[in-house]
């Protein structure tokens, strides 16, 4: 998949392996406070499928970067492995001295598998790689080995497939779930059913690149994804900078929501030798009716740059890369944009007035010649007028108290925006998940978009033990349409029957 000049190549995200090219030892708190560590793991070359040039490699290179502007890590460390037994013991030595309170961060870039269809989500494996030696790794191995570990765990997968270990964004839900409970904070670049993509640039393949996830990510690690400005950014909060600027796929988490705990903090840094070309990045509206042609968005040019935009249609269930429209944007001498806020209006040529699906814009700059991915956004068209085939499916029961939560699909045969509640016996909301929340393409099998209820009232307490129904509502020209779920038994630990091996339940 190339562009016709100047472009970026797209393609797969199931990488990683790393000679230990990028490590770092640093002085820690005092032993009385808690400690941070970080492992990162990145595979590149692989026996069974496609190299990923050094893309692993500029992954890892780049969050440990982002991660050195928090002080609080005494070390962070990467490694190259091939096998469950080398990441095991490279586990063991990352993370030596661990202890309740501390924090430990294991961010693994490799290709991913899992096919939409199998019979259990534990078929799911990361590949381990290093060109000549290669396994699969499996989320119950790798929980073994992370349950061994005392504290809190920020475990970060960065792989196709990836959301398939937390058991999320799958069509038929999980009947595996690992890394339940407190200690663990996950976050995935995919769902079970999504690829995770990465770019690299065409004129030096071997020499640029990194993957779309990771980038938005270490730019998130810092202001960009601190809501409140309190220097510290917690799960929550990268979570939803991540949803909102990183379009090629829908990042997924565990817990669904993990409140306050702190993911990174950041003080007085120094500014970057190269700052950010391009910050603030703006849309009017990410949600559009079939016809409207035009988007308007609104960015910050911080630094003289060439900047191209990428505009990519979802069609057949995949993004098409290699149709994607490219347009140059100039205003200064050499076809380069200047400093300032800039505004903005693109045109989507989809060809009919009543088209509609998904749509990505990407922001690109072209620096030394190699592009480098500056922001995107995922924009949701609608039909203007139609029938919405929509439904609920969710499972029969859940038990919250040990940290399950209630996977919800909502399917729908067209994009659209939805709202999503829970009701409770009596038919009064006591959770509003979503409200007019554009679709996205989670290439879910029936189309559909994934909710998930971690068994809490809007004001954060517990709801009671019984049963409750979900809600989704969508509009579509003027008509409102609405579905129900069956009763959803919510069991607590105190229930008379309430019990740990409960079956069936996904997240």
């Amino acid at each position: 998949m190339r562009w016709i000049a100047r472009c970026l190549l797209a393609a797969w995200l199931c990488a990683l392996p790393l000679k230990p090219a990028w490590k770092g030892f640093f002085p820690g708190p005092p032993p009385d406070r808690a400690v941070y560590r970080a492992l990162l793991v990145g595979c590149d070359h692989f026996l069974t499928q496609e190299d990923t040039g050094t893309a692993a490699e500029h992954n890892v290179q780049i969050v440990g970067d982002a991660l050195l502007k928090d002080g609080r890590y005494a070390l962070i460390r990467s490694r190259s492995v091939s096998s469950p037994e080398q990441l095991d013991e490279s586990i063991a030595e990352a993370f030596r001295g661990a202890k309740e309170g501390d924090t430990s961060l294991l961010y693994i870039s490799t290709h991913g598998l899992f096919e939409e269809g199998e019979a259990s989500n534990a078929s799911a494996a990361l590949i381990l790689s290093d060109g000549r030696e290669e396994t699969k790794l499996y989320a119950a191995q790798l929980e073994e080995m992370l349950d061994r570990v005392p504290g809190h765990k920020i475990l970060i997968l960065d792989a196709c497939n990836s959301g398939a270990f937390i058991g999320k964004g799958l069509s038929g839900g999980a009947d595996r779930v690992c890394f339940i409970g407190p200690q663990y904070h996950v976050l995935c670049s995919a769902g079970g059913s999504e690829a995770s993509w990465y770019f690299q640039g065409a004129e030096a393949a071997s020499s640029a690149g990194a993957s779309y996830f990771a980038t938005v990510l270490a730019d998130g690690l810092g202001p960009g994804a601190d809501v409140n400005q309190d220097a510290v950014v917690t799960v929550d909060e990268i979570y939803a900078y991540l949803l909102e600027n990183y379009a090629a796929s829908t990042p997924q988490m565990y817990p669904q929501h993990d409140g306050a705990f702190p993911f990174f903090a950041y003080g007085e840094a120094e500014a970057p030798a190269v700052p950010k070309a391009v910050t603030g990045l703006t849309f009017e509206d990410t949600l559009l009716t079939a016809g409207q042609s035009r988007i308007a968005f609104s960015f910050t040019v911080q630094r003289e740059v060439e900047l191209y935009y990428q505009v990519i249609y979802h069609e057949n269930g995949a993004w098409q890369f290699d149709q994607a429209q490219h347009f140059l944007d100039s205003e200064g001498e050499g076809g380069t944009v200047l400093p300032g806020r800039k505004a903005r209006t693109l045109a989507l040529n989809t060809g009919l007035e009543d088209a509609y699906g998904y749509v990505m814009i990407q922001l690109i700059t072209l620096e030394e010649g190699h592009p480098v991915f500056q922001g995107a956004r995922l924009l949701c068209v609608q039909p203007a007028e139609g029938e919405v085939q929509l439904r609920v499916a969710v499972d029969p029961a859940f038990l919250p108290d040990i940290g399950q939560e209630l996977c919800i699909l909502a399917q729908h045969d067209v994009p659209c925006a939805l709202s999503v509640r829970i009701l409770n016996q009596q038919g009064r909301v006591v959770r509003r998940l979503a409200y007019e929340t554009p679709s996205r393409p989670q290439q879910l099998t029936p189309n559909a978009s994934s909710f998930y209820w971690d068994g809490l009232t809007q004001t954060g307490e517990a709801a009671p033990a019984g049963l409750y129904t979900v809600q989704v509502q969508t509009c579509l020209g003027g008509r409102v349409f609405l579905s129900e779920s069956a009763p959803v038994e919510l069991i607590r630990r105190e229930s008379p029957e309430a019990g740990e091996e409960q079956g069936g339940t996904g997240r």
